[in-house]
């Protein structure tokens, strides 16, 4: 029984005949770190979630959407009129639905002129963290005193509209609509700044194609035109939604000899796509994720230890035995993680 007690039938080296090498033991410490680096990552992208984009049919049944307008137009609020016209027939004048105040008109700072905006998408963080209800203020209460002699016009607020295809019309007086008067020619000017040009929900801290753009034109008799395709998309995070609209957008510009319109102004034409967006934060479950993270962990280990012995072959054939990873001098096996 004493000899079966000693008895082994795998001998091993006595530890004092051991010359340890540490190349192995770096190449753990190495991948050690490699692994630490994987495992945070992945945490990281599980507290994070990741974003799932949907297109399904829109189903949410509105009658009205509101087109949200804060510009600035180079012409006296006394010359101007607004009208909404879609393709029900419907065709309403709107300037009462709207403040419009007298400005000495100028073009704020950041303002691209003549130019459209870059096309940015928006993160989701971004569009929950700005996505702050607002509403327009009401004009300030004024005397009158020398409303009249200022050369601009602000106009904003908040115009209901049809959820069908439509324009919307910022002309003079007696160009394109009878009126008592018919403002001069001469005394045109749709040179304007864009604000805010946006649909649904106002959310004064969302971009939008149109916001902080303007138009200025040598020619004061010109129509400036914005086509617009709206799309109805809803954002959802961890129970928080923002239901609103997002556009894509295309210009032109005529002048009096065009002949596609004879009307100087400023119009905008929408159309509500039939399709929406919903953008979502998800995570996987926590049992999946460790499943994953163990096989991710697993296979990089396999992989290294694969890779380390390769690189020791090809190290032993270039150079010799004596620069090997896996052995000292005296040609005892080193210890480490990616060695047997």
């Amino acid at each position: 029984m004493a000899s079966l007690r000693t008895f082994d039938a795998f001998p091993k080296t006595d530890e004092q005949h051991v010359k340890h090498s540490s190349k192995g033991g770096l190449s753990s410490v190495l991948t050690y770190l490699f692994l630490l680096f994987i495992a945070w990552s992945e945490f990281g992208s599980y507290f994070g979630g990741y974003v799932d984009q949907q297109y399904i049919v829109d189903d949410q049944v509105r009658e009205t959407v509101p087109i949200n307008l804060d510009l600035y137009v180079n012409m006296p609020c006394k010359h101007i009129q607004i009208h909404a016209r879609d393709i029900t027939g419907d065709r309403r004048f709107v300037s009462e639905d709207v403040e419009m105040e007298g400005m000495p008109f100028y073009i704020p700072i950041g303002t691209r002129l003549n130019e459209m905006n870059e096309i940015v998408t928006p993160e989701l963080d971004e569009i929950l963290g700005e996505a702050i209800p607002a509403q327009f203020r009401e004009s300030f209460p004024s005397s009158g005193d020398g409303q009249d002699n200022f050369n601009g016009c602000h106009i904003f607020g908040s115009i209901p509209v049809n959820k069908v295809k439509g324009e919307l019309h910022i002309t003079a007086q007696g160009w394109g609509y009878r009126s008592q008067a018919r403002v001069p020619e001469d005394q045109l000017n749709f040179a304007h700044v864009i604000n805010e040009l946006s649909f649904g929900d106002f959310y004064p801290y969302i971009d939008n194609p149109l916001d902080n753009t303007g138009k200025f034109s040598e020619n004061n008799v010109k129509a400036f035109y914005y086509f617009t395709a709206v799309v109805p998309t809803l954002y959802r995070k961890m129970g928080a939604e923002v239901d609103t609209y997002q556009y894509s957008l295309s210009e032109a510009e005529y002048g009096p000899k065009s002949k596609a319109t004879s009307i100087p102004g400023i119009f905008v034409r929408y159309q509500f796509e039939p399709m929406k967006i919903v953008v979502t934060d998800n995570r996987i479950g926590f049992f999946s994720f460790i499943l994953r993270l163990v096989d991710i962990l697993a296979l990089i280990i396999y992989s290294m230890s694969w890779l380390f012995r390769f690189a020791d072959r090809l190290i032993i054939l270039v150079l010799g035995p004596k620069w090997s990873l896996r052995y000292s001098r005296d040609q005892t096996p080193s210890h480490g993680l990616l060695e047997d």
